[in-house]
């Protein structure tokens, strides 16, 4: 029994001797394993302030794609606030922002840290409208049409200040003419220009002058539709239907369509002059 006795005892002392060393490292790899932690976050906290890996100014951005955009121009509308730290920069935000202030399709962001740097690849969107604005002339001081700036198709309005590659090469510049304030006009453009690029009547302008009645320039005449609203879709439908009747009358005598019924279309006409007829002596 004593035998048995000291064997246990041995057994039992060897046991908590091997527990009280698995704890000992188990403290060691968590207090390891802390440190580790500390000392990246450490690091991690030292990279993000690196002063090297940051974009200075604008000139540390590479540009790719941009035909009508001239470098200078579009980097002057890259909406980042320098000093900017790569690390920190939001890729996807920085996309969003950019869209929404020029007409690009696409826009991939690239980040070089040595040296640092961005790239961005663009795809452009092409402007669909040519946007003027009544000014007071400096020079008569009357009222006259001056270009306020370029509308893409999604209805992103950019100044006449950029594309200066485009104003260069007008058989790129759209045909389309849209007259008065954008801020009145841009909520609804999207849609309005899909439903004009789809008739089958040519529309060269959108005068927006007046919010209570749109004038739209047309291969038929000047055309009246009233306050833009869900009628416009029928009302160019109707105006397409018009175009037999019109071909009837000579342009030069029409005033203009009036659409605000497209229940009731009517044209206005001008009175035939009366014929003077020669008194012979």
């Amino acid at each position: 029994m004593t035998s048995k006795t000291a064997v246990s005892t041995t057994r039992l002392k060897s046991r908590r001797d091997e527990i009280k060393n698995q704890r000992r490292w188990e403290n060691f790899l968590a207090s390891s394993r802390s440190l580790m932690i500390m000392s990246l976050t450490g690091v991690v906290f030292w990279v993000l302030t690196l002063p090297h890996w940051v974009i200075k100014d604008s000139q540390q951005i590479n540009l790719q794609g941009n035909d009508l955009l001239s470098d200078e121009e579009l980097r002057s509308l890259i909406p980042l606030e320098y000093p900017q730290s790569l690390l920190k920069l939001s890729t996807s935000k920085l996309t969003e922002d950019l869209q929404k202030k020029v007409p690009l399709a696409n826009i991939v962001v690239t980040r070089e840290l040595l040296p640092p740097s961005l790239t961005l690849k663009v795809k452009e969107k092409k402007p669909v409208a040519i946007a003027f604005a009544t000014v007071v002339s400096p020079k008569t001081k009357k009222l006259e049409f001056k270009k306020i700036g370029y509308v893409d198709m999604d209805g992103i309005f950019v100044s006449s200040d950029v594309y200066q590659k485009l104003q260069k090469k007008t058989e790129l510049l759209p045909n389309l003419k849209i007259l008065g304030t954008p801020q009145v006009y841009l909520p609804y453009w999207q849609d309005l220009y899909r439903l004009i690029n789809q008739s089958t009547v040519k529309i060269t302008e959108i005068d927006w002058q007046n919010p209570t009645n749109l004038v739209l320039n047309t291969e038929l005449g000047k055309v009246h539709i009233g306050a833009y609203n869900s009628n416009f879709p029928q009302q160019l439908m109707v105006l397409e239907k018009l175009k037999i009747i019109t071909s009837k009358i000579p342009k030069e005598r029409i005033i203009y369509i009036d659409l605000t019924d497209p229940e009731i279309p009517s044209i206005k006409e001008k009175k035939p002059q009366k014929e003077e007829k020669l008194v012979k002596q």
